[in-house]
Parts: C-alpha cells; structure tokens; sequence
C-alpha cells in the first residue's frame, strides 16, 4: 500500500530519483522500527543494564541487537549510505545519505520497565533531515513522517493510518525538558530556575528525548533539550516538524540543543539555551 500523503515513485519516474531513495527509506524506516520494538520485547534479549559511562548512562543487550540489526540493514539495502549509531558511533559527514539511529532512547525508562523508551531512527539527505521513524517501545506502536508532506502516520502489525495531531490548554501547558544525563546540575538547576520567571508552564522530564518530541507532536506543549546527542532528536524532529511545531536548533559540534515548540515558546526559551548550553559538561565519572 503506497504511504498515504506520499507521491509514489513508481508513478512518478524511477527508484534511483532522489524522491525514490527517499520513499524507500520512509518505507524501511516503517519496517525497522517494528522490527526494533520486536526486538525490545523478545524474552531471548536482556533489559538487565550495564554502566556505559556516568552511573545511570546504561546499556542493555537489546540496544547493542537494535543497532547491529540496523547497520546490517542498512549495509545489506542501502550499501552507499553513511550510518551513525549511539552505540557503534559511525560517519558523521554532512553530505550524501546517512542514517542517525539510537537503538533505545530512555534506556534506563526501558530496563526498569518505565514508559518514555523508544526506538529513533531518521534519515539524512545532504545533511537535512528528510525521514523519522519512533517506535514507542512500551505502547507497540510506530510513529514515521517524511518532511514536507504535513502527515504523520502510525501503525502496527495490523496496519497504519494518518495520525491527527490534537492538544488541549493542558497539552499545550507542557513543557519537556530533557539535559542528555542523570546528574543533577548548576545547568540543570538554572534553567529550572530560569523558568519559574517565565509564563507558567507544566514541566515533565521523562528520560528520552525522542519519546517527549513524540507526544509534543501528538498532544502538544513544546521541548527543551540542552546536551543532548543528534541521534536522540533527529527523528523527533521530522515528526515534530509535520504536526506544525517550529524547531530552533544549535549544533556546538559536541552536543546538540533544542527547542521545539511555536514561535513564542522559541522567542521565550532561547535566551536560557544560550545562557546554559555553553555551560553543559559531561559529568567526569
């Protein structure tokens, strides 16, 4: 069944066009996903976590199975294409084709059986992000959008359909903070503090990036993120964008961040990311 919202190459002209190559990574994007929140539930794969880096930066078995069945995928269908994993690291170039993947985002959500895990898989082309894929490891259900068609789709095994975004004035009220670790902070602490001055707002912190950008785009309310990595927001970001939001984001070279959200949460948030972003360290452990 062609993507519905979605030109059809077959109809159009040849898969070797850059549309094509787009439609074929929106539609394995689609498969992926499933097949990574397969993964995640599968009795044979572990959640039982290991320290990666400071205490609470974990890694169970199934990040390392999500990522190598992907960068296998990818290999096998896509061989030209450049990969970029959390896990495995991989190309980082701004040209070409490249896909940005993290396995499990919200690991610690995901090995002690919170929701807020989910599988984040996007699509580069030229260094603009033209594909994202969620999967909502607790819910079983894949969220993909393809940039420029103003639809967000979500299925299962059973199916897929048009999501219509909707929000309500406590959806819109959220605001989703994410500070890309555990510890508590001065960065922390201050942009907190900053935003008691600002309008009133409900913040919600709930472990994973792409899970918050997620239900920004479905219900609403608008996303901080300060140290954070491209692969924890650049799906996010294609989905966010098609459900209406405006994106402003800064690339230090080590870390991204973020703000999603409509004009006036941007006009109001970016002067604390500029106050603290410089200031976010990774914690030495």
């Amino acid at each position: 069944m062609a993507a519905i919202g979605f030109r059809n190459p077959s109809e159009d002209g040849p898969l070797t066009t850059v549309v094509g190559t787009e439609y074929l990574a929106f539609e394995a994007a689609r498969e992926w996903a499933g097949e990574a929140s397969r993964l995640a539930t599968d009795t044979s794969t572990s959640r039982e976590a290991a320290r990666k880096g400071d205490p609470y930066d974990l890694v169970t078995p199934a990040d390392g199975a999500i990522e190598r069945y992907l960068r296998n995928q990818v290999e096998e269908r896509f061989p030209d294409h450049q990969f970029l994993g959390e896990e495995e690291g991989g190309a980082s170039g701004s040209h070409g084709w490249q896909w940005i993947v993290d396995p499990i985002d919200g690991t610690l959500n995901y090995s002690t059986g919170l929701a807020g895990a989910a599988c984040s898989i996007a699509f580069l082309r030229d260094g603009e992000l033209v594909v994202g894929a969620i999967a909502d490891l607790s819910g079983g259900l894949v969220y993909r959008a393809m940039a420029g068609s103003g639809t967000i789709l979500v299925g299962d095994a059973q199916g897929e359909s048009a999501c219509q975004p909707s929000t309500s004035r406590a959806g819109a009220a959220r605001l989703f903070l994410e500070f890309g670790w555990e510890d508590l902070d001065a960065v922390m602490v201050g942009t907190i503090t900053a935003l008691s001055t600002t309008r009133p707002r409900v913040i919600r912190m709930v472990g994973g990036a792409a899970y918050a950008l997620l239900n920004v785009a479905l219900h609403g309310g608008c996303f901080l993120g300060i140290g954070l990595r491209m692969w924890d927001v650049a799906a996010g970001i294609v989905v966010a964008r098609e459900a209406g939001h405006e994106v402003r984001l800064w690339n230090t070279g080590a870390f991204i961040h973020l703000i999603v959200g409509n004009a006036e949460d941007i006009g109001e948030l970016a002067p604390i990311v500029e106050r603290f972003g410089s200031s976010r360290v990774a914690p030495a452990h």
